[in-house]
């Protein structure tokens, strides 16, 4: 008989196991426009944190391009971790004027997306448990993209092309752009999971609530041109959603192959 114990006595794949929060506002503690998706509360809690793996509305059964968590704060796997990523997508904004502190001198400045990218990147700290213990309570500027598309202006210096918007790029998913852990974390089926992004109250002003907003205020509508046959028509459209992606990269482990019988 085998020794369960044996790992090779298992099955294994290459897994990424992620959640999303994303909605259309980033205020704080905004439960008219930002709530996230799948979810009743707001993407940004009025104490300033962002919970990932929580949400009984979001799941990969019913949402699965925001997640693919099958039971809200537990793994129906054995899971292996050798690298955590967090990937912030946030909508393109144009690079102009009336985004810097000082407009009237028609001087560009960076516009609301840095801004926030800044406030939620170089101000926080990311708490992840994995099973019975704290795993990880580290700044958030140690953790890489990963695969996500990014603003290059609020990740890598500024960069705009002719038309002074914000260059995007989508980011490498390699190991250097990933927290890679000194050795991979064990965990078993049904364990729990956790993790969430607290910002430092400095933060607070700059991303804003109801009562003061800021930079995660929600968007205006994108007015698109389109030219046809009756001349040029302006169509509003609603732009994609703030988000901000955990993503747990490693090995996902069975006792058995799918439809093989449990001896």
């Amino acid at each position: 008989m085998e020794n369960p114990q044996n790992p090779a006595a298992f099955k294994s794949q290459p897994w990424i196991l992620f959640d999303t929060i994303a909605a259309k506002s980033f205020l704080m503690g905004d439960t008219t426009n930002g709530k996230a998706a799948g979810s009743e509360v707001p993407a940004i809690s009025a104490n300033g944190e962002i919970v990932f793996f929580q949400s009984s509305g979001r799941t990969r059964a019913n949402m699965p391009w925001f997640t693919n968590l099958d039971v809200p704060g537990q793994l129906a796997y054995g899971l292996q971790v050798w690298q955590v990523y967090v990937a912030i997508t946030l909508p393109i904004m144009p690079t102009q004027a009336s985004t810097s502190s000082t407009p009237a001198t028609g001087n560009s400045g960076p516009n609301g997306m840095m801004r926030l990218a800044e406030a939620i990147l170089s101000y926080s700290v990311l708490q992840l448990n994995l099973g019975q213990e704290d795993q990880i309570e580290w700044p958030l500027s140690r953790f890489g993209a990963g695969g996500g598309l990014v603003v290059n202006g609020a990740m890598s210096g500024g960069d705009t092309d002719a038309s002074g918007f914000a260059a995007i790029n989508n980011g490498v998913a390699i190991n250097t752009n990933v927290l890679a852990l000194p050795e991979p974390i064990e965990m078993g089926r049904t364990q729990n999971l956790s993790a969430k992004i607290r910002l430092a109250p400095e933060a607070f002003p700059l991303i804003g609530s109801l009562a003061a907003p800021g930079v995660g205020m929600p968007l205006e509508s994108y007015a698109y041109n389109v030219t046809g046959a009756d001349g040029r028509v302006t169509v509003n459209l609603p732009l994609l959603p703030f988000s901000i992606q955990l993503g747990l990269k490693g090995r996902r482990v069975k006792n058995t192959q799918y439809g093989q019988l449990v001896r």
